[in-house]
């Protein structure tokens, strides 16, 4: 795939800085390089749970939200953190019950944050455009650089890469897809779309899963799922290489079949906007001749993405218990939940493959 130019130019701010906070301050670190730092973590490394992955990522949409369980990883007695309001990029780390650094990154809308921070879900939202046009957004490449601060202040309290992991909604769940595939580092994600291929990244996706509920837009647009073109890129299987924009890692689809469909649809009636099925050229005439078809697949895709990229699916599905009151427990209650509850709450990431390979998991 032809490389596209950027929103945000690759020698500008948003790409060599870093806004990261520790506590109640925050300062602007400029970013040298950082080389490839060397893994430790193999594919049956231990790692945390489903259910740790996954309060951890939905606890950055909670106000204040802590994962149960865990405590903050600290740096001169303040939590690591980062936040850019202008990208959308933010993220917290956490020390889990198995001792071990879990980095969790923000989605989009960031839920109640929003409240009190609505620039950085504009910024989000940003990214979002970047990663529709098939693009590393800078929200992923500031990630990076926050990822590679953890892994330097975590070797400095005896923390190894094996012990390290990344996790992520939606635009945070891509962000931890990029990171692992830039650092090699192990987690899950959940609802995030494929990002474009590296063929010099370090991660080769034994250690990452990626959760996609059927009939989700955000989370099947990518090009190793069959079901969102001509919207998504052309439908290649991960056996046959995944083809322009795959999920980094391995897949585990949960739903049910009928939900695809429905996106199925709805991606044929918005394909009039694209030039065939190449996920992003727009062809004006198209929307001027379908332009009925054209707004009912906008608004199935957005009844799908209410009901289907939301958290209830994932909690429903995998069989995880929300943790923490009310707040924290309510964006679990939120979205719609179909085909068969798989009890994998308890598994590492090894464990949550093994159990892809041999049972059904969407119904």
């Amino acid at each position: 795939m032809s490389k596209k130019s950027s929103l945000w130019a690759s020698d500008g701010l948003l790409d060599n800085s870093d806004i990261v906070s520790l506590g109640n301050f925050t300062y602007l670190h400029t970013l040298k390089s950082a080389a490839a730092t060397p893994l430790a973590q193999t594919h049956s490394a231990s790692t945390p749970t489903v259910s740790e992955f996954l309060n951890g990522a939905i606890s950055e949409y909670v106000l204040g939200g802590t994962p149960d369980g865990m405590r903050p990883f600290l740096v001169d007695g303040h939590q690591l953190t980062l936040h850019n309001s202008l990208n959308g990029a933010t993220a917290h780390t956490w020390i889990t019950a198995e001792n071990q650094v879990l980095i969790t990154y923000a989605g989009t809308t960031r839920g109640e944050n929003l409240l009190i921070d609505p620039l950085s879900t504009a910024g989000g939202l940003l990214s979002d455009l970047q990663i529709l046009g098939q693009q590393v957004s800078s929200a992923q490449r500031q990630s990076l650089d926050f990822a590679h601060q953890v892994i330097e202040a975590a070797a400095k309290q005896g923390y190894g890469t094996q012990d390290i992991f990344v996790t992520g909604h939606s635009l945070g769940g891509i962000s931890a897809a990029y990171v692992a595939q830039q650092t090699g580092l192990g987690g899950i994600s959940f609802e995030a779309s494929g990002i474009p291929r590296d063929a010099q990244a370090v991660g080769h996706g034994g250690n990452f899963v990626n959760v996609v509920t059927l009939g989700d837009p955000v989370a099947n647009y990518s090009s190793d799922i069959r079901g969102e073109q001509p919207f998504a890129p052309s439908f290649v299987s991960q056996a046959e290489g995944g083809g322009s924009l795959p999920h980094y890692g391995s897949l585990f689809l949960i739903g049910a079949q009928a939900d695809q469909h429905a996106l199925t649809q709805a991606a044929a009636k918005v394909g009039h906007l694209f030039n065939g099925d190449n996920g992003g050229q727009v062809n004006p005439l198209g929307a001027a001749l379908h332009p009925l078809s054209v707004a009912a697949g906008i608004a199935e895709a957005a009844r799908l993405i209410a009901e289907f990229h939301l958290p209830a699916a994932e909690y429903t599905n995998l069989g995880v218990t929300p943790t923490g009151g009310f707040l924290d427990t309510l964006p679990a209650q939120i979205g719609t939940a179909h085909g068969p509850v798989l009890m994998v709450g308890n598994y590492s990431v090894a464990e949550l493959q093994a159990y892809a390979e041999t049972h059904a998991t969407f119904g």
